[in-house]
């Protein structure tokens, strides 16, 4: 399966005719919306801005939907892409009719001119040249009647050369109830269905599914397929429930593409048998070991061809050790946690995370002048220490001693236990106090894991601006460096400030003693409005926890970008962001002129928001694209990135240097924690 782009686009309307409002349809939207964004399940792309991928609301009206509509048809005729249409709300269908009628705000079922006619609207997307095809979710009552007349597609101008999947909630006659198949949907979609194969679509297999959770409506389908030349099959999501591994096909893209380059280079062209086995590499490897060929290319290749079905072996070895030993705590999040900490690109997870995680680690993660299965001896090692499994468990030596690699795994173990040692102290400096300048003091908290702390500490800032923050930072680095117990080092820095200066100061530049604070220590820049002693904090820091956990979840780059179009109708940004469109990280994907004001705005919604330097000119439009391929790095790497900014920056397009953030993790909201009760004390150690 391909991963093409695919555009979303959910509707959501309320209509004040039909009486109360359907209580859980936002609910509903949410949910299908998240789950169809989610990279590795549903895989469309999220968008925001003028014409976001989530319209929900008891506001819309009819032109609201067609706008929306050419929205997101513009841009997949712009990309060749399928669209995938939900819409969730009220639906009817006129006497003697079977024609659906989506109801808006000022719909009734007293006049079709008053609603938007559903199978004109679905038949008109699947016409449009350029659509590579449509999947469309209609949860209204009488559903069944979105289903276009096939003659408006024959006729169309595509002469019917188009494809169209249509999943109803309800019978034409039926009515539809507490938005059971948007629901149902999202959940069938996250966990999976185990008799469907690597990809779900609008068949049998998925109507039956959601069959057997929903009762008192009839759950539908249609197809329509006339497109002899379709880019990429007309699915809607990937399996997360696929037993389609346990049939024996254990290699995955990476190792596949290896393994027929070299191949390639070895004896030409070859075609691979479809489903890669244990057997099959078992017998390839005998074969490249004795077997006698007429027609090398290269006869050196050979070597190599031995090479990849040997790591590909490996990884199969290794993933039923894995599985067996832990079979308890081996969730997504771990693999996704583990790949960070032993430094794998996002992308590494790819679609079944276990396997992709290792082939990354034995074909991509090697360094050429490193021991064999370095690569794979670290990302095995990450696994167990987040898992909390000591490294001198007898079962991963054994493992490590078969491989050998036990010095290897040692060394990582000990690696990431001193890491989490090292973060554990850290010294956080607050300019709370700043409201409008620069403060008159600072307060200091040193946190770590010794007896005596944490420790709190105010300084004075005896001159004004950044010179008397510098000068007070650097006193409370000199006490920091007393307190601290023997041989514990300061090696982190947490600088919370208000939005007013997170828009012009860079902390790790200021001079502080002879060195630049940046220089000598990793430095990250919080916002000091947490810990205001304002009645919100505790609701802003419950929904950043809830982002976070989404975050946490996902496969790719979770940050929604703001343009300057949205920016431009900033009542309209306001009012998403307190709908909770943008449950992720935050990036402004250019420098603002109000950046302070847009700052203000954004930070109680946001546990990280990122955005360019001001002096970052050449960085316009590749940002999104750099976060997205550094951010396995965040936000530890910005640190190193900083410095390396200072040495050699001219002619950089495109550096991580050039990123500011303000990052709020799970650690930093606990120790925000005693702050969002309006009672300013000494925070609780770290665990």
């Amino acid at each position: 399966m391909t991963r093409a782009v695919r555009h979303l686009l959910v509707i959501a309307a309320q209509c004040r005719a039909m009486g109360s409002p359907l209580s859980r349809l936002e609910e509903a939207a949410r949910e299908l919306h998240d789950v169809l964004t989610d990279p590795s399940l549903g895989g469309c792309q999220a968008r925001t801005g003028e014409h976001p991928s989530l319209l929900a609301g008891d506001d819309l009206t009819q032109d609201d939907v067609h706008k929306a509509v050419d929205a997101v048809v513009r841009q997949a005729q712009t990309d060749g892409a399928v669209v995938v249409l939900a819409l969730l709300g009220h639906g009817f269908t006129p006497p003697q009719r079977t024609e659906l009628f989506f109801m808006v705000r000022d719909s009734t079922t007293q006049s079709v001119r008053s609603a938007v006619d559903v199978g004109a609207l679905i038949a008109g997307i699947a016409d449009e040249p350029g659509v590579d095809g449509l999947i469309a979710v209609v949860d209204t009552c009488r559903a069944a009647g979105a289903i276009p007349d096939v003659g408006r597609l024959a006729g169309g101008v595509r002469a019917g050369r188009s494809r169209l999947a249509v999943l109803t909630a309800a019978a034409a006659d039926q009515p539809a109830r507490d938005m059971n198949l948007s629901l149902s949907l999202a959940r069938t979609l996250r966990e999976g269905v185990p008799s469907a194969g690597p990809a779900l679509y609008v068949d049998r297999t998925l109507a039956t599914a959601l069959r057997d959770q929903v009762s008192g409506q009839v759950i539908g389908r249609a197809e329509y397929d006339q497109d002899p030349f379709p880019l990429e099959d007309l699915w809607l999501a990937r399996n997360p429930g696929s037993t389609a591994g346990t049939h024996g096909d254990v290699v995955g893209p990476v190792g596949r593409r290896d393994l027929t380059q070299s191949v390639e280079m070895w004896r030409g062209p070859r075609g691979l048998p479809e489903r890669l086995t244990d057997g099959t590499l078992l017998e390839l490897r005998e074969f490249v070991s004795s077997g006698q060929v007429d027609d090398e290319l290269n006869p050196d290749a050979r070597g190599l061809v031995a090479d990849v079905v040997t790591a590909l072996l490996e990884v199969s070895r290794t993933k039923k050790f894995l599985a067996e030993f832990l079979a308890d705590s081996l969730t997504s999040e771990l693999l996704r946690s583990a790949g960070r900490l032993a430094g794998f690109p996002s992308h590494a997870q790819g679609t079944v995370p276990l396997r992709d995680l290792l082939e990354y680690a034995v074909l991509r993660a090697q360094a050429l002048d490193g021991a064999p299965w370095n690569g794979l001896a670290r990302f095995v090692a990450a696994l167990f220490h987040h898992a909390g499994v000591a490294h001198t468990d007898p079962r991963l030596q054994a493992w490590a001693r078969g491989l050998q690699v036990v010095t290897e795994v040692n060394d990582a173990c000990v690696e990431f236990t001193e890491d989490r040692r090292r973060r554990a102290v850290r010294l956080v400096i607050s300019l709370a106090g700043a409201w409008t300048e620069w403060p008159e003091e600072v307060d200091v908290w040193l946190l770590g894991r010794g007896a005596d702390l944490p420790l709190y500490q105010h300084f004075p800032c005896e001159t004004g601006g950044s010179h008397g923050v510098a000068r007070a930072i650097g006193a409370a680095l000199d006490w920091a460096r007393r307190e601290l117990p023997h041989p514990e080092l300061l090696e982190h820095i947490d600088i919370a400030a208000p939005a007013h200066l997170l828009a012009r100061w860079h902390p790790e530049e200021e001079k502080v003693g002879r060195y630049l604070l940046g220089a000598k220590y990793s430095v990250l820049t919080r916002w000091s409005g947490r810990l205001d002693e304002a009645e919100d904090n505790a609701e802003i820091n419950n929904a950043a926890r809830q982002v976070l956990k989404k975050i946490a979840s996902c496969g790719a780059a979770p940050v929604k970008w703001i343009s300057t179009a949205a920016l431009h109708d900033r009542s309209a940004l306001e009012y998403r962001l307190s709908a909770g469109q943008y449950d992720a990280a935050i990036g402004i994907d250019h420098f603002p002129d109000d950046l302070e004001e847009v700052l203000q705005l954004l930070l109680p919604f946001a546990p990280i928001v990122l955005w360019p330097r001001g002096d970052a000119h050449p960085l316009e439009g590749r940002l999104p694209g750099l976060v997205r391929e550094r951010w396995h790095e965040l936000p530890d790497g910005l640190a190193a990135a900083y410095r390396s900014r200072w040495e050699a920056h001219q002619g950089c397009t495109a550096c991580l240097g050039d990123i500011r953030a303000v990052w709020h993790d799970e650690a930093w909201l606990e120790f925000c924690r005693p702050f969002e009760h309006r009672v300013v004390t000494v925070p609780e150690e770290e665990t």
